[in-house]
């Protein structure tokens, strides 16, 4: 048997759980085995088989993947957006800056002079692979388009929120800011995020 606090352990919200059983018509959850005091209980063979099932279509709302190609091949941004499945080369670039995609493992030059940032494909597929252990629902690009990754996904920042708002913890925007090295507004939207990610969970 499977008790809520035991799902806690495992790193799911409360508020996920909750919200999990209350729209259980729709979300497939298990019915409840039985209850102890006021603890409910659940057959955890049940539970667990279900909860692997989300997760499974949970990432797979992830954007495909190309894995065609040698990973030590280098690429540039916009062959690392078409590979990612993103809309063009600008997410790759907007995300570096944000500090939410890979440094590059090289450089090379374009027809221009300039300095361009290279990736191995095996980078580029290290990264997407990471992104399920944090994913989001996804944002959409253009139309058509699949659908982005979470903005912070395989963010340890947004790690490090969520674990303070799953045991209760408020996170401080100006702490944060401080202790990462970035503007107040950096750290607000990743807690907007995380609180954001808590709610799909």
């Amino acid at each position: 048997m499977i008790s809520r606090a035991d799902m806690v352990a495992r790193g799911v919200s409360r508020q996920s759980l909750y919200r999990w059983y209350r729209d259980r018509a729709a979300t497939g959850h298990p019915d409840k085995a039985g209850r102890i005091g006021v603890t409910d209980y659940w057959f955890e063979d049940q539970w667990t088989a279900w909860y692997q099932a989300h997760q499974r279509e949970k990432i797979g709302q992830l954007t495909q993947v190309d894995r065609a190609g040698a990973p030590d091949e280098l690429v540039d941004a916009a062959e690392a957006a078409r590979i990612m499945g993103y809309r063009d080369r600008d997410v790759i670039h907007a995300n570096r800056r944000l500090g939410l995609f890979p440094e590059p493992d090289s450089y090379g030059t374009t027809a221009k002079g300039r300095r361009a940032p290279l990736w191995r494909r095996g980078t580029v597929w290290a990264f997407a692979d990471a992104r399920k252990g944090l994913g989001g629902a996804g944002r959409t690009g253009t139309a058509g388009a699949p659908a982005k990754p979470h903005p912070y996904a395989g963010d340890p920042r947004l790690a490090t929120v969520l674990e303070r708002l799953r045991s209760g913890l408020e996170p401080a925007s100006r702490e944060l800011a401080a202790e990462w090295g970035v503007t107040q507004r950096t750290a607000e939207r990743i807690i907007k995020a995380a609180r954001q990610q808590l709610l799909a969970d």
